[in-house]
């Protein structure tokens, strides 16, 4: 498997991952500050790895930007917190 490939996968688990918590959040404000929370994270952490600022924020937008679409997906189909339920 290829670097691209593997930093694919990551993010698309991660977005899942993250989008799941972000949906059972109470609002829309909270679910807001919660993926803002993240994407700086992962800006964090990507400068860390070497990353320059607008590679490691291109990176957190994608990750931040898949899981909101998974998000609202999850929260139009009411599935997103526990027990089913929106």
């Amino acid at each position: 498997m290829s670097a691209t490939e593997e930093l694919t996968r990551a993010v698309a688990f991660w977005a899942t991952e993250v989008s799941v918590s972000a949906a059972q959040l109470p609002s829309p404000a909270a679910r807001g500050a919660f993926l803002a929370a993240w994407h700086r994270e992962l800006v964090a952490s990507a400068r860390r790895l070497g990353m320059d600022y607008d590679e490691a924020t291109t990176l957190a937008d994608s990750c931040v930007d898949g899981a909101e679409k998974i998000m609202r997906e999850l929260l139009a189909r009411g599935t997103a917190a526990p027990g089913g339920r929106a």
